[in-house]
């Protein structure tokens, strides 16, 4: 993850203890008119080291581990410490949300959004707001404004861009509902619902686009927009490890608490990209059959100009020919073999717990006598990708490896079962007391035919909440909410015009009390029917005439505007 913004950083403290740390704040940033001198320089360094340390060791980072001191942060950061970042109050107002949701066992939950409309209908009952790189390159990417698929090959800049875009709005709609607020008496004000507009971002953060300073660099793009950041051919385990580490450095230059999430994919992967790390090495795939490569074979049949059928029936009869198997696997098959039964087994499994491949390899040539045949290179693909096995076990490795470089922990699955959750959860939380997860309730799961009933399918988020996963998110609702409620009107339009849009849109608006049917006002600021409603249009209307001494011929929201008639 990443995180936001700027002036809740003094919500609930008492006004001497605001007031000083305004102060603070501000005398933090004054520079001085004169060069330091080498001690006064080396003074001032040591003083923000101890800050720093301190800041590593405070509740907020409980757990995690820098593999670097503070020393070499400060020495990246200039001559002077850095000012709070916009990011820097929601990311703080987060981890107090987040420490309430574990100690009340419920969730935060909330649906991917792709606009600021959405985000604006959301404010009221979602706590987090959720933004989707699959939602960005499939309908916003700047730059090109080529959409597509999800394939990192759109600019890495992407995301943070919409992550702006929506945080600006959340400033403007709250600066609108703030100034609604004063624009009126204090016993109408007492009647005003109040809306938290301001409400932490989770984004994904693709860390697949270029090396290690790429990685820095997206990281710094979304402190500085306000975002979260989150991590289907894998990397190697201490790859991304690697990027987890690049992003706190990252962001502890800019003394920004946002939250990293570290993702893995692992559960649904089927290839990965080095086997350069023994980490991963137990869940890699290759053959007991010598012969010539998979990619050798296609390789031949392109040069000759095969077609893609074609390929793809090579690859089929090459994959069944070999069946392929983990070592472990190839092992167990000759032990059983050579009659040497269970304990062999054991004594094995036991021995190269942790151990790489080429360990593992001595230590069945010492309980077989001989050496076991295995290659993960006759089978890798052509774009040089090794086989693995992917599934639970390997999720669990790897989240077990990010905890403690990462605030949050989020493991995509192929099946949302609140018995695998809990399990994998609880695996975690034993190594890793206290350590929260992010849930993806996704919209590609057919959730109707995943074996609930409406009461467990209404649960299942209250259900996982209890064993940590605190934020939950329906990553493409807004997507998909989108495109239903478009179909459908589009549909009806095409034969019953404006009754369409009236009944699908209009009354459907006044129904359920939706700001939006007053487009210029943008908001329903209260229940109350004897209460003006005012904002959008008329909040930069009161700004306008106010620097013209208080009279605006131009105002949006004059006597003649259309919006009167609701």
């Amino acid at each position: 993850m990443l995180s936001l913004r700027a002036s809740s950083r003094i919500h609930g403290l008492t006004l001497p203890h605001r007031l000083h740390l305004l102060r603070s704040m501000s005398s933090s940033v004054q520079l001085p008119i004169k060069p330091l001198s080498v001690d006064e320089e080396a003074d001032d360094f040591n003083e923000r080291v101890q800050e720093l340390n301190a800041w590593f060791n405070s509740s907020r980072f409980k757990g995690i581990k820098r593999p670097y001191t503070a020393s070499s942060v400060v020495s990246k950061q200039g001559s002077y410490k850095p000012l709070p970042l916009p990011s820097t109050p929601l990311a703080e107002k987060l981890f107090r949300m987040l420490q309430e949701a574990e100690k009340d066992g419920k969730p935060l939950h909330t649906i991917g959004v792709i606009d600021p409309i959405q985000m604006t209908q959301m404010a009221e009952r979602q706590e987090v707001v959720y933004i989707s790189g699959w939602a960005c390159s499939s309908t916003l990417v700047h730059g090109s404004n080529d959409v597509g698929p999800d394939l990192a090959d759109y600019p890495y800049t992407t995301v943070p861009n919409q992550v702006h875009r929506i945080f600006r709005a959340q400033q403007l709609h709250d600066r609108k509902h703030y100034d609604e607020r004063f624009s009126m008496p204090l016993e109408k004000r007492k009647n005003l619902k109040y809306i938290d507009y301001l409400r932490p971002i989770l984004a994904d953060g693709d860390t697949g686009h270029g090396g290690l300073s790429a990685v820095m660099k997206i990281t710094k793009l979304f402190a500085e927009s306000c975002g979260h950041q989150g991590g289907k051919v894998v990397v190697p385990t201490n790859t991304h490890i690697s990027r987890l580490v690049a992003s706190r450095f990252q962001l502890d230059i800019l003394q920004s608490p946002c939250f990293i999430v570290a993702r893995t994919d692992a559960d649904s992967a089927r290839l990965i990209s080095s086997n350069i790390d023994p980490a991963d090495h137990e869940f890699i795939l290759g053959t007991t059959i010598a012969g010539r490569g998979l990619a050798e074979l296609l390789a031949e049949a392109e040069i000759r100009g095969a077609s893609g059928d074609e390929l793809d029936a090579i690859e089929a009869e090459w994959m069944e020919k070999h069946q392929l198997v983990t070592f472990d696997q190839a092992v167990q098959k000759e032990i059983d073999v050579a009659g040497k039964g269970a304990t062999a087994w054991d004594e094995y499994k036991k021995a190269v717990d942790g151990k790489s491949n080429s360990e593992a390899r001595l230590v069945a040539r010492e309980i077989l006598g001989k050496d076991v045949f295995w290659d993960w290179d006759i089978p890798r693909t052509k774009e040089g990708f090794y086989h693995t096995t992917g599934g639970n076990e390997a999720v669990i490795k790897r989240l077990l490896a990010f905890a403690p470089y990462a605030d949050m922990l989020w493991y995509e699955t192929n099946t949302p079962t609140v018995e695998a959750a809990t399990r994998i959860a609880r695996l975690v939380r034993e190594k890793f007391p206290g350590k929260q997860f992010v849930y993806n309730l996704s919209p590609s799961f057919n959730w109707a035919k995943h074996g609930f009933n409406d009461e467990t399918l209404k649960t299942f988020i209250w259900d996982i909440a209890k064993e940590g996963y605190a934020i939950q998110l329906i990553s493409l609702g807004g997507l998909h909410n989108t495109a239903v409620a478009t179909a459908s009107l589009s549909k009806k339009f095409e034969t019953e015009g404006m009754l369409a849009y009236v009944n699908e849109v209009q009354q459907r608006e006044r129904d359920i009390g939706c700001d939006v049917l007053t487009h210029q006002k943008w908001w329903v600021v209260s229940s109350s029917p004897f209460l003006v409603l005012r904002s959008g249009a008329n909040y930069v209307d009161r700004i306008i005439t106010t620097v013209q001494s208080g009279n605006s011929s131009t105002a949006a929201g004059g006597k003649d505007s259309t919006e009167h008639t609701f």
